[in-house]
């Protein structure tokens, strides 16, 4: 990552395995929106890897976060999708130490989808 120390990374991908390792609804719109937020940045600092689908899913779902109303469905959708683009960022990465930790972070957010009905 661009302008950031190697632990940064690590720090991201820990923060988020924890928070989607316990049912996705016990996580408040905010610290969601908190998770979303570091993780489009983490995107935006990324080198060496096209995480552009990834992303595109975050800035997806930060809306739908943001939203009037919760849209369970939508943001399930959303889910289904974002664990898509970072399986095949998983697939793409030189780092072979990240590559299960994307796959990881893949699975939890196929079965947070599946949770909330995609």
């Amino acid at each position: 990552m661009r302008g950031s120390t190697p632990d940064d990374g690590r720090v991201t991908l820990d923060q988020t395995e924890a928070a989607l390792d316990g049912p996705i609804t016990s996580l408040t719109p905010s610290a969601a929106l908190g998770i979303v937020d570091h993780w489009r940045t983490a995107c935006q600092d990324a080198t060496g890897l096209d995480v552009s689908g990834v992303a595109a899913g975050l800035s997806d779902l930060r809306d739908l976060l943001t939203g009037d109303r919760l849209d369970g469905r939508a943001i399930a959708d959303t889910l289904a999708g974002l664990a898509e683009a970072t399986r095949n960022a998983a697939a793409q990465s030189p780092d072979e130490r990240v590559t299960p930790r994307l796959e990881r972070i893949a699975v939890n957010l196929d079965r947070a989808a599946s949770m909330l009905g995609a």
